[in-house]
């Protein structure tokens, strides 16, 4: 038998890097905001993610809407943020200040206002 291999496809992927795993909970929050229509989701969500705190694992866009109880040419984002500690159990206070900064980020680059 004879096989060729495309070796650069398989170097172009990254290697795994290591992170220790948490035994402490994650904490899930939502945060659903109203923006413009023309506002471009990912943007929002490149943004939350270059600028999360050092306790946000993850955020992702979960859910899109778009109606009467939002208003004509805007419409709702809402982002799920996981946060865990690898040392420690997380304080409210700690969450509620990552969330607010999130938020405020929102705000402050496109105009969103919390939904609520």
């Amino acid at each position: 038998m004879v096989f060729e291999v495309a070796c650069d496809p398989l170097l172009a992927v990254p290697l795994p890097r290591y992170s220790e795993v948490s035994k402490f909970p994650a904490v899930i929050r939502d945060l659903a905001v109203v923006v413009a229509e023309a506002v471009p989701a990912d943007a929002m969500l490149e943004a939350l993610r270059g600028a999360r705190p050092g306790l946000v694992q993850e955020v992702r866009i979960f859910d899109l809407y778009r109606g009467e109880n939002v208003g004509k040419g805007g419409k709702s984002l809402a982002f799920r943020v996981v946060m865990q500690d690898t040392a420690r159990t997380l304080m409210d206070a700690e969450v509620d200040a990552a969330m607010a900064q999130l938020a405020e980020l929102l705000r402050d680059r496109f105009g969103a206002e919390r939904r609520s």
